[in-house]
């Protein structure tokens, strides 16, 4: 016979404030994604949080997490690196890119507002020749992109894939014309999104992504051969 008095369920447990660790994660994936921090380099829990002025315990966690992401590895002697990126690895990424991006483009047809589209076009609109001022704005359209297909499911799928690819985006637009080209196939997208035509934004997304594929091995390429200079940040020191 069970006791009258039932004991208090208490499934409580102590973790870490994740807001802090979403921060710390953002922050160091924007850093990646902008150069700042160069694939390849090293980073030791003391620089991170020094850096973040957060925890080591947090700092832990956030790498663990951006590990996962594939935007950090460890090294041999057991620190961690900016992931390095080889041909291999950035086909594989353009491959499942290709598969989710159209998707999404579709999606963002269907569900983003007039406002939303407007402000996809904004970016592509940006009358600069800065090279950093470009990159800003791809970032950005990549953001309300992900925002307006309304599939948080496909947004936390593509968000660390985006930040993966835009570290590759400053490499792939020192192919001649590249630039130029990747601003048509942008516009040539959002004039879908205009027209609310799933079907040409997400053909348009197609040709944009493989033309971007293209180019990013292209570049790796060149790198490789020693052709590219000032770019060799997607290779660690020798």
């Amino acid at each position: 016979m069970g006791s009258t008095a039932e004991s208090k369920l208490d499934l409580v447990i102590e973790r870490p404030d994740s807001s802090v660790l979403d921060k710390v994660v953002l922050a160091v994936r924007q850093a990646i994604a902008s150069g700042a921090l160069a694939p390849g380099r090293r980073l030791t829990e003391r620089e991170l949080m020094e850096l973040t002025g957060v925890s080591r315990t947090s700092i832990r966690e956030a790498v663990r997490r951006l590990q996962s992401q594939g935007l950090m590895e460890t090294t041999p002697t057991r620190g961690v690196r900016v992931a390095v990126l080889g041909k291999t690895e950035v086909q594989h990424i353009f491959e499942v890119r290709d598969a989710l991006e159209p998707a999404a483009a579709e999606l963002f047809v269907h569900r983003a507002s007039d406002e939303e589209v407007e402000e996809l076009a904004a970016q592509v609109d940006i009358p600069s020749d800065d090279l950093q001022t470009k990159l800003d704005a791809a970032w950005r359209f990549d953001e309300i992109l992900r925002s307006g297909c309304r599939n948080p499911l496909l947004q936390a799928i593509l968000e660390p894939l985006h930040a993966r690819i835009h570290a590759l985006r400053r490499l792939s637009l020192t192919i001649p014309g590249r630039q130029d080209a990747s601003t048509e196939e942008y516009k040539e997208l959002v004039a879908a999104m205009r027209d609310r035509s799933p079907e040409r934004a997400a053909a348009a997304s197609h040709r944009h992504v493989r033309a971007a594929a293209d180019a990013a091995l292209a570049a790796l390429d060149l790198l490789d051969s020693g052709v590219s200079e000032g770019t060799g940040h997607l290779r660690s020191p020798s």
